[in-house]
């Protein structure tokens, strides 16, 4: 007899599916779903008795969180990424990935080892477990945006074996991209910009000396075509890196404009190492840099 597979189930906040459902391939699907998670701030002012709970009256106090689920992905305990990827990191890099192409804002509270809508009739014990509860940084502007659509589905579908493929196998992609997804829980901006242009620098500075000049070059040279675009964009990388510098160096908070700048150009880079399915050698960004890209 066949083995059930135990699924994991993440519930996503933030977003809906324009589909009912979505299959993205070796038991990972993402589908409409519904529930509510809280966490109500509540106090009790008697120290507790003999059973180890403190007794009434409580009182509720002002804070807590709460989130709707609107999408749940399924991840089997195994997939084709190998033993690296258990079902709780397949389930919080599909997230990663939507925030990456869609939905900065995007977050998956809590974890179920049942589907959401089949938790109320179920006799037996359910194991709901919290997980990304951290406020993110951005937040959604338009209702209209909250809708993943077909398009940003298949591109999730294409690119997030490979692309967990390269996560896997190189290290400075995997520490690039944690720090770019920490990046977006909220918290005081000069974090979050420490951490961005810690993965830039990851990426892009193959030794520490004079690290602002070549992050400048290589990150320019790898998003733009030679020319007045390359350089203004490089002009602009040495402006931003003036930020970091200022974040890391004094106690002063930066403001969020530099912070979202930062951020669609690391956006930038890691989707096209994603869509390239590669990330680029020093030889690589040199050849860029001095317009030898066919040596």
């Amino acid at each position: 007899m066949e083995e059930e597979i135990r699924f994991l189930y993440g519930g996503i906040s933030g977003v809906e599916l324009a589909a009912e459902s979505f299959e993205l391939g070796e038991g990972v699907v993402l589908r409409r779903t519904y529930a509510h998670l809280m966490s109500p701030c509540i106090m009790a002012f008697a120290r507790p008795g003999p059973h180890r709970y403190h007794p009434g009256p409580w009182k509720a106090a002002k804070g807590g969180f709460g989130y709707d689920i609107e999408v749940e992905v399924r991840s089997p305990p195994r997939t084709c990424l190998g033993d690296s990827f258990d079902a709780r990191k397949t389930i919080w890099w599909i997230a990663a990935l939507l925030r990456l192409a869609k939905a900065p804002f995007l977050s998956v509270p809590v974890l179920s080892d049942h589907p959401f809508q089949s938790v109320p009739g179920i006799e037996e014990e359910c194991t709901l477990q919290p997980f990304e509860t951290e406020q993110r940084l951005f937040q959604v502007a338009e209702p209209s945006n909250r809708v993943i659509e077909e398009t940003t589905l298949s591109w999730v579908k294409e690119k997030w074996i490979p692309a967990g493929n390269l996560l896997s196998s190189n290290s400075k992609f995997y520490t690039a991209f944690r720090a770019f997804d920490c990046a977006t829980v909220r918290g005081p901006t000069s974090p979050s910009l420490l951490a961005l242009w810690g993965g830039l620098e990851q990426l892009f500075a193959p030794s520490p000396g004079e690290l602002r000049f070549r992050v400048a070059c290589l990150l320019a040279s790898y998003l733009e075509q030679q020319g007045s675009p390359r350089f203004d964009l490089y002009k602009q990388i040495l402006t931003l890196y003036n930020e970091r510098s200022v974040a890391a160096h004094t106690a002063q908070e930066i403001d969020t404009g530099p912070l979202l700048h930062t951020y669609v150009l690391m956006r930038n880079a890691l989707l096209r190492m994603i869509d390239e399915n590669k990330v680029p050698t020093q030889a690589d960004l040199e050849a860029l840099l001095f317009g030898c890209e066919d040596a």
